[in-house]
Order: structure tokens, then sequence, then C-alpha cells
């Protein structure tokens, strides 16, 4: 008697997870279009929505991190492809929550400092949410050799770095982000 499941296939659920780190991300780019023009109703509809988006997201990830296969820390190109999909999308999601908390206290603080501090994280987090997204549209479509070096591309010293230092930030982001919300 069959099921009616289908077997895990971690290039089906990176392109479903694609589609939804983009979807969050253009709800992201209607928030700073909305934080730019003033509107304040539209802001907080729209930072409401980024919110829920990143949320999805990251449930989508957690659920795709569980299934991730045992043997995925081999070096065959199906569990490179796997790793890759799953770390990926981390780092995009992390991005994000980053991204979107760091622009909304970056609109409603004036302490110089910690504006510094803010545009610099929107800058690595737009940067780590392009790589991680670009691998993740890659990963799906690549096989053997081809798979290991987009590995190798994804590891790079600037990209493990980068991705290091969002997630010290994803921290102070998120404090100056609660101050910020509490003092408006």
């Amino acid at each position: 008697m069959a099921s009616g499941l289908q077997p895990y296939s971690w290039r089906d659920q990176t392109s479903r997870v694609a589609w939804e780190l983009d979807r969050a991300h253009s709800t992201i780019e209607d928030l700073s279009a909305a934080l730019d023009e003033g509107d304040d109703l539209a802001a907080q509809q729209t930072l409401r929505l980024a919110h829920d988006a990143v949320t999805s997201v990251a449930h989508s990830v957690k659920a795709m991190r569980a299934k991730h296969p045992p043997d995925a820390d081999s070096n065959e190109p199906e569990a490179i492809g796997s790793t890759l999909a799953v770390g990926g999308s981390g780092v995009a999601t992390i991005a994000l929550d980053v991204l979107v908390n760091a622009m909304v206290a970056l609109a409603l603080t004036d302490d110089t400092s910690e504006t510094d501090f803010l545009i610099g994280a929107c800058v690595d987090a737009e940067s780590a949410y392009e790589v991680s997204v670009a691998v993740l549209q890659a990963a799906p479509e690549k096989d053997g050799a081809a798979m290991l070096d987009l590995r190798r591309a994804f590891q790079t010293e600037g990209g493990i770095a980068l991705r290091k230092k969002l997630t010290r930030a994803r921290p102070q982001v998120r404090r100056i982000y609660e101050r910020a919300r509490q003092a408006a």
C-alpha cells in the first residue's frame, strides 16, 4: 500500500525556500520604501508583514534542516548540495532578519554611532543575502564537479568572514531595534 508521501528532495525544497526568501526580501523592500516616504501606517503594516515573512521562511529552513540527510557531511555531490541548501538558506534568513530590524532601527534612531553600525549591518546583510540566494538558486541545477566548485565559491575566506560578522551583529541590531521601537 502506497503512503502517498513523496521522498524528500532537497532540490525541490530548496526551490520552495528560495521563493519564500524572495517574497520576504520583496516585502522588506516595500518596508524600505514606506520608511523612506515617511508613511508610518504603511511602514507599521509592512513591518508586520516583513516579520511574518521572515518567520515563515525560518520555519521552512528549520523543516529543511530537520530533513537533512545524516550522510550530509560526505563529499558526494548530492550531500554537498543539500548542505549548501541548508547553510545558504539559513544565512539568507539571518540576513533578512538583520536587514528588517536594522532598517527600522535606522529610521528611528538619532545616535550617530548606532546609525553607522546599522548602515554597516544593512550593507553586510544585503551582501550575505545576495550571495546565499545565488548559491540557493544554483545548487539545484548543479551536479558532480560543478557542485564542488559551488561549495568552494560559498566557502571563501571573505564569505565565511561576512557570515560570522553578520551573526555577531544580529544580537546588537536586535537590541537597538527593540530600544528604538520602545522609545518611538
